[in-house]
């Protein structure tokens, strides 16, 4: 991952750039901008991951900066560090393009929560399953979904910490236990979606924590925080890419693939109506660990 950390305070910088270490970026390439213009000037030669800006500095301030990435059609994610409270201000920043507002001072925890699904592909996982038109899909939909006793043995084979998988009765999401996480698991030819799995905080912390048997401690840790560090969120996508070869589509007669994975910090639409539906074509499911607790997890096809 690059980072592009724009403010005109070395201390402001400095904490910036621990925070994001903290976060889980640790070893990742990150360069410093004074000002809107010097940012600018780094933009035109190297195109970071994320731009972290603050609002008030010279020369050129970061919602400009901000304005004027969007009139050069830089399609990078950037948002602000800022000690600006306005609501009108902060409703500037987000028509500027801005994806988050982070208020300084601020503690590790809002930042990790704020940066953590940006860089996980919060925005992008949404637009995914709310924009898939089922036009695309040409599955003759008896596509069949991982079975329970092979799921078990794949999660339990490749995690260090014993788990225990059992099908439950359908429900619909506790939004309770935000953020999720959202895998897709798409088409090996057309890369169309056909299915979804979706973890609830406690499901997730169990799985990422279990790949490593880590202690306790941190499981509770991070239920705690309600945060999902890097290393947790890359344990779930091994873990999940597994599980992309249980599902099976006889229409094309292979396994799914998965696409992407995408931590989410609040619902929407197309979300609440897959986890409101009673369909044959879901298996809900509670995932257990002794001393981690349980959480609730769905795979399911996205087809109406």
């Amino acid at each position: 991952m690059k980072f592009l950390i724009v403010d005109d305070s070395p201390a402001m910088q400095t904490i910036v750039r621990r925070s994001l270490e903290q976060t889980g970026y640790v070893d990742h390439e990150v360069r410093m901008a004074n000002d809107g213009e010097q940012a600018l000037y780094i933009l035109e030669q190297w195109e970071p991951d994320l731009v972290i800006t603050d609002w008030h500095m010279p020369n050129m301030s970061g919602i400009e900066l901000l304005r004027e990435m969007e009139n050069r059609g830089m399609k990078i994610k950037a948002g602000l560090v800022t000690t600006e409270t306005d609501p009108k201000r902060i409703l500037e920043a987000k028509q500027a393009g801005s994806l988050f507002v982070i208020h300084k001072p601020f503690q590790i925890d809002q930042f990790r929560k704020t940066i953590l699904p940006i860089m996980q592909g919060a925005v992008e996982g949404e637009h995914l399953l709310t924009d898939y038109n089922p036009e695309l899909d040409t599955t003759v939909y008896e596509l069949q979904l991982p079975n329970l006793t092979a799921l078990n043995k794949i999660l339990d084979g490749f995690t260090i910490k014993s788990l225990h998988i059992e099908q439950t009765e359908q429900n619909a999401i506790d939004y309770s236990y935000l953020p999720y996480v959202l895998a897709l698991f798409s088409d090996l030819n057309t890369e169309v979606i056909k299915a979804v799995c979706i973890l609830d905080i406690r499901a997730a912390v169990i799985l990422g924590c279990a790949f490593d048997n880590a202690p306790d401690s941190d499981v509770q840790a991070a239920l705690e925080f309600k945060a999902l560090d890097k290393h947790l969120l890359d344990n779930i996508k091994r873990l999940m890419k597994m599980v992309s070869a249980l599902f099976y589509d006889p229409n094309t007669q292979q396994d799914l693939d998965l696409k992407s994975v995408h931590l989410i910090p609040k619902p929407f639409d197309r979300l609440d109506q897959l986890g409101s539906s009673s369909s044959n074509k879901r298996l809900d499911l509670k995932i257990c660990a002794e001393g981690y607790g349980e959480g609730q997890a769905i795979l399911m096809a996205v087809a109406e």
